[in-house]
């Protein structure tokens, strides 16, 4: 007979180690609090117009192992995967500020490190704080990790240059500015920079194959998240004989010495497994654990409090949508209005979607947008996005966008002179979970990130209870941040604990960082400074050269195609 798993989460992570459970013969239930899967990257239409929302936009990078090997698994059609079918080509980025001078050319937004409007020296200064992250190990992980990055460069560079790149922590890390470390931000770009092994993709209607290469960009989904993933990974595993119940959230566990017996799940129902999988977030996994003092001793499980003291991320998605068909400089482009208060990016929907999926009644034009940083008050009304009402939230969304003159330019230069309060908004939306009143913004589901405070706190997907294993991209993970490639490895490896052929896919590092990385652990047991302030900067200066040399060009996408003809549109 085989052994029951009860998996307590639907999210990404959850899924993924149902998808490899159920593939090894186990008896796999799932419980579920929202009534549709996908967790922090779930979608849902609106009932009076079909508009399409999601909680959030999320890309995929060149590192994403773990998460392409799991969509080459899920069927799309009878001819196809997910993998050959649901993503987009990659985005190109743009670091647009409020203001266009005379002289501006709209490719220069796109051309980077040209964009980050930093001096010489902050350049330096930019590449040699990753470097050290990216050399290190131990230190990094013990003394960056609590070392705020923004602090860290602010006197490192000139005040312009520092401005725009930490206005690049929520549209690219997704962690705002006041509370991400110099660990996380160093190994976010070093995973992108170096991210190892190529991701081929066969040709489609946009072009023909192509591959997902270091410093290639990131990918979107090529329709909404629960429509184009989740549903279809939700049927094949229902195929293969996973049974869901959706709106179950898990109440309690109950232990009997060194096991789990079993759990309660709303309304009031017990559920017995074999093995028991939490995979819900750190803020409902601390509030379940608080039901079982006794789970709370436990090692692992005693970190969730800790994990949860810097309160939830607030990073507010919203939707702007056009009645008319509006174009961009480039194919796919993804903004990031550096100069916005509430550090918002967005992209058109339309651009890296398929040309089937509807955008809505009437809608020609979808804008997505996310406003990353909540602490800020913005210049309309005075107020943080955190203590804003949600109509002055949108109306800080707009105020900032139509604030920036470089993204007018670009309107302008692919829509023949038309400015961009020339095309009329039909509506704008928030995704519905979030609640704003005069006490603060909250969501139905809080969403967690790594801060100054919290990495020493993550657990193991293993616990002392021998039926109790983890999951979630909060815990311990080789990909070590927080997305969608941590949740997939954390599941993974939650599996892996009772079945050790699950295959999990390493993260690259460079030889030549790997054996940095080990000397600096041993002069960091010791008490020593970095390795590379040992050895000198003459070798940190041929690592920053290694290391960056590789940024694109100005001229050609970042996955190296040949920009389509298109004259210097300049103000």
């Amino acid at each position: 007979m085989s052994r029951k798993v009860a998996v307590f989460g639907a999210g990404i992570a959850g899924l993924s180690a149902a998808h490899e459970f159920v593939r090894r013969g186990y008896q796999v239930e799932v419980y579920e609090r929202n009534d549709s899967a996908g967790g922090f990257f779930r979608s849902a239409r609106r009932d009076q117009d079909n508009l399409p929302t999601e909680y959030s936009w999320h890309g995929f990078g060149p590192w994403y192992h773990n998460t392409f090997d799991l969509l080459r698994q899920i069927p799309f059609d009878a001819t196809s995967t997910l993998y050959d079918r649901v993503l987009s080509r990659p985005m190109d980025y743009a670091v647009v500020p409020d203001t266009a001078d005379d002289d501006l050319d709209t490719a220069d937004l796109f051309d980077k490190p040209q964009a980050f409007r930093m001096s010489t020296r902050d350049k330096l200064s930019l590449g040699w704080g990753i470097l050290k992250v990216w050399s290190a190990n131990a230190r990094s992980k013990e003394r960056y990790a609590r070392a705020n990055a923004a602090a860290y460069w602010q006197p490192r560079m000139t005040s312009v240059g520092h401005s725009t790149w930490r206005a690049l922590f929520g549209p690219w890390i997704g962690s705002d500015w006041p509370y991400a470390s110099l660990h996380h931000v160093g190994l976010f770009f070093g995973r992108n920079v170096r991210s190892g092994p190529s991701h081929h993709h066969p040709a489609d209607e946009d072009g023909p194959a192509w591959a997902h290469e270091p410093l290639g960009g990131w990918s979107l989904l090529r329709g909404p998240s629960n429509e184009w993933w989740f549903d279809r990974w939700v049927a094949d595993l229902d195929q293969r004989g996973v049974t869901f119940h959706w709106e179950t959230p898990l109440d309690q566990l109950h232990v009997d010495g060194d096991r789990i017996s079993g759990a309660t799940v709303a309304p009031d129902t017990s559920v017995e497994a074999d093995i028991y999988v939490l995979a819900a977030t750190p803020f409902a996994a601390a509030h379940i654990l608080a039901r079982t003092p006794e789970l709370e001793q436990e090692p692992e499980l005693a970190k969730f409090r800790p994990l949860i003291q810097d309160g939830p991320h607030t990073q507010v998605s919203f939707r702007i949508a056009f009645g008319e068909r509006m174009a961009w400089p480039r194919e796919r482009t993804a903004i990031a209005l550096a100069d916005s208060a509430f550090n918002i990016t967005l992209f058109a929907n339309e651009q890296a979607w398929s040309s089937d999926v509807d955008l809505g009644r009437d809608v020609q034009s979808l804008w997505t947008g996310t406003a990353c940083v909540s602490t800020v008050p913005g210049p309309m009304h005075g107020k943080p996005l955190r203590t804003c009402t949600e109509d002055e939230f949108l109306d800080e969304v707009l105020a900032q966008v139509y604030a920036s003159e470089a993204l007018d330019l670009m309107i302008r230069c692919a829509n023949d002179g038309r400015r961009l309060r020339d095309f009329s908004i039909l509506t704008t939306e928030v995704w519905h979970e979030w609640h704003f009143s005069p006490d603060g913004i909250t969501p139905d589901q809080p969403k967690w990130v790594t801060t100054t405070n919290t990495r020493a706190h993550r657990p193991a997907q293993a616990t002392s209870i021998a039926n109790l294993v983890l999951a979630g991209a909060h815990t311990e993970t080789e990909a070590d941040i927080w997305s969608i490639e941590g949740a997939v490895e954390s599941g993974r490896r939650a599996a892996q604990v009772f079945e050790p052929n699950v295959a999990v896919h390493a993260q690259h590092k460079p030889p030549l960082l790997r054996l940095t990385s080990r000397l600096d652990d041993g002069l960091h047991a010791l008490g020593l400074p970095h390795v590379l302030d040992v050895v000198g900067v003459g070798l940190g200066a041929g690592l920053v050269r290694l290391a960056t040399r590789a940024w694109p060009r100005r001229g050609t996408r970042r996955d190296e195609e040949p920009l389509s003809p298109r004259p210097p549109c300049t103000g």
